[in-house]
């Protein structure tokens, strides 16, 4: 009889790096060898262990799998999108794994055609991602980034529609964002260097070689990264160069073939800016004297700070987040009490009204517009138990008519389900918002079982929208919770910059705020709870394991970048010179022992660890596959306990995971099964 296996041993002593006096050895360095045949065999072992502590779940699995995926409508098709003469949408069907691109002229639903089957793009590739999806100015051509790897490293390709046929043209090594110029004979795009960084910008005449493409702009500085897009208005193409902190802006002409980018406002350290135009004038949205931004307006032609006069001033109780600019109308994205919302601007005079939200929409923003001649606005709308929804708006009069609202399968009623706003006090007395959904029907009493979700970095928001999967959880009478602590955006600019740099633990503070609330208002308990973060989210996991007091029955954590130090002292790594304008410097004593002190792998203790499932993913630039290889094996060291710890590698995927569909659903119905297993089995057996 073949025995159980066991988790596979990890430790080798190994030097790491010596920073202002603090040599540290780490007997798990030697897992960062990607290309290490001990190191994969390492991964492929963890993966079998993890399979097999799973394996009891494996009908649970199936089942949920079988629940999300009658969940998904036969076929559903977006709303079409206008963009001149041609309205252009997408299709899925419930058996595909990838979305298809179709076209049909306005209004005229029976000269569909459809333009590109990712399915067919994806065939004989175990990951698929579109990044960029382009329509030439002049409807006879598609450009699409794709990358097939996980690794974020995209290909840019151009099909023509007339004959079907893939032109010469591959531009490789890209970010995956790109331009059309006016008279569609050119593309501007980027190009990443040895970190993983967007760098040089390049301009590429159809017909011609790629390796004569003409570098246009080069960002030497490690900190910045470059990105384009079309401007509202079609008359430019902008190009944005970005830190964590701040931002520079060009404009190149998009009906000159010639044109070179010409610098809006040089950058300034911690200011940020973005623009658009209408005719003669430049809209700048700036968080220049603004903390929580504000829209100002100069000349076009001769751009000046000096000049600048305040459209929408200041407000300490409102957010500037973004804005499209029409041609007779400006539309204002803004978070008010925690929650996005629109404003509608008829002139320059800052004067317009709040669209007000649909009914149950709790989040409510601009959607993608494609007309600068218009009238009509879309929106979309969120909501914790209402399915994403999209909405046509009049900018002349305020009106809102409903277009779609994303269908689910099966016997979904919004009416069964809830939710709930609560307010956690953390240490320093700032009140945190949290939001609650479950199901009126299978939420049988309280304390009930709750999964709590936090993120908290990069002013990236915890967004309140609807997810068919998670029905699943919900039916079964768990709570799924969400935080809004600090280190997003979500109370406005300072919310992120009191969850940053020396402030960090704030956002770890925030979090356990809103664990002990829960506990401490009996909406659940210790042994009812479960927690889930991702990426910077599985910092917050990290840090709360790591905790004195602080408990829970189950921790989930998908990718989490928990090696903080080791990281960002590496420049060779990714992004890693970028990140230190979010978490600060590792080479300066004082932000290396401060980094050091929450880091939840240098802080790993000996003590009990609730039930664990930890993700990597092998192709990962974001937060390398090691760092949760380490924390996992590292653990597995200190831990006095005998509840499972499982570390799961995608071997084929990245930081976002599978991309296939069914791929998707079998990841999520296993995180599921494990929050199930160990939230709802205790409870019946206390029933029993």
């Amino acid at each position: 009889m073949k025995s159980n296996p066991q988790p596979p041993q990890a430790a080798r002593v190994s030097h790491t790096h010596t920073a202002h006096g603090d040599a540290r050895e780490d007997p798990y360095h030697w897992l960062n060898g990607r290309d290490d045949t001990a190191v994969l065999d390492y991964l492929k072992a963890e993966n079998e262990y993890a399979a097999h502590a799973l394996s009891h779940t494996t009908g649970l699995q199936d089942e949920l799998v079988d629940e999300m995926y009658n969940r998904i409508v036969k076929t559903d098709t977006s709303v079409p999108v206008k963009m001149g003469e041609f309205e252009y949408f997408t299709k899925s069907r419930q058996e595909d794994d990838y979305s298809t691109h179709w076209r049909q002229r306005v209004g005229d639903p029976a000269s569909a055609e459809l333009l590109v089957d990712e399915n067919i793009l994806a065939k004989g590739h175990a990951y698929f991602a579109l990044a960029d999806f382009e329509v030439s100015p002049n409807h006879q051509m598609i450009g699409y980034a794709s990358d097939r790897k996980g690794n974020e490293i995209y290909t840019i390709e151009v099909l023509r529609l007339k004959d079907r046929k893939m032109l010469a043209v591959n531009l490789e090594n890209s970010a995956g964002n790109f331009a059309w110029n006016a008279a569609s004979t050119c593309i501007y795009y980027t190009t990443l260097n040895q970190v993983h960084k967007p760098d040089r910008l390049y301009r590429h005449r159809l017909g011609t070689n790629p390796n004569e493409d003409e570098l246009l702009l080069e960002e030497l500085d490690d900190a910045f990264y470059i990105s384009l897009s079309e401007s509202d208005s079609k008359r430019f193409i902008q190009v944005e160069l970005n830190s964590k902190i701040t931002s520079e802006v060009y404009l190149l002409d998009a009906h000159d073939d010639h044109a070179i980018p010409q610098l809006i406002f040089a950058r300034r350290d911690n200011v940020r800016y973005q623009v658009q135009d209408r005719e003669d004038t430049l809209y700048v949205l700036t968080n220049d004297n603004a903390v929580n931004f504000r829209l100002t307006k100069t000349s076009l032609a001769n751009p000046d700070r000096t000049t600048w006069t305040d459209v929408v001033a200041h407000r300490d109780q409102a957010t500037l987040t973004g804005f499209q600019v029409f041609k007779n109308h400006i539309a204002l994205e803004e978070r008010v009490d925690g929650l996005p919302s629109v404003r509608v601007l008829a002139n320059d005079s800052g004067k317009g009204y709040s669209v007000a939200r649909p009914d149950k929409i709790q989040e409510l923003r601009v959607h993608t517009n494609m007309e600068f001649d218009t009238e009509v606005c879309r929106l979309s709308g969120n909501a914790l138990d209402v399915p994403y929804s999209v909405y046509d708006l009049n900018l002349s009069d305020g009106s809102t008519t409903h277009i779609k609202t994303q269908p689910v399968g099966g016997h979904f009623e919004p009416t069964d389900y809830a939710t709930e706003k609560h307010v956690a006090r953390s240490h320093d007395g700032t009140e945190v918002p949290l939001y609650l959904v479950y199901s009126k029907h299978a939420l049988k009493q309280r304390p009930a079982p709750l999964l709590l979700y936090g993120y908290g970095s990069y002013g990236l928001n915890s967004s309140l929208y609807f997810s068919s999967r998670r029905l699943s959880l919900l039916d079964r009478g768990i709570i799924v919770a969400i935080t809004q602590i600090r280190g997003g955006s979500e109370m406005g600019r300072k919310w992120y910059l009191d969850g940053k740099l020396e402030k960090k633990k704030n956002t770890f503070e925030d979090f356990n705020a809103c664990a002990n609330y829960l506990i401490d208002t009996g909406i659940t308990s210790t042994s009812q709870l479960a927690i889930i973060g991702g990426s910077a989210g599985g910092l917050v996991v990290g840090n709360f394991l790591n905790s004195d007091h602080q408990h829970c029955k189950a921790a989930l954590a998908l990718v989490p970048f928990v090696d903080i130090v080791t990281t960002i002292l590496d420049d060779s790594l990714p992004l890693s010179v970028i990140e230190r304008d979010e978490w600060g410097d590792p080479n300066k004593a004082e932000m290396y022992h401060y980094m050091k002190s929450y880091s939840p792998y240098d802080n790993t203790q000996a003590k009990e660890y609730p039930a664990l499932y930890i993700t990597a993913g092998l192709n990962d630039t974001r937060v390398g596959f090691w760092e949760p290889a380490k924390w996992a094996a590292r653990i597995r060291q200190y831990k006095t306990d005998s509840n499972p710890l499982v570390l799961i590698t995608e071997m084929e995927s990245g930081h976002s995971g599978a991309s296939a569909r069914r791929d998707s659903l079998r990841e999520t119905a296993r995180e599921y099964a494990f929050i199930v297993d160990h939230l709802l089995t205790d409870c019946k057996q206390q029933e029993k």
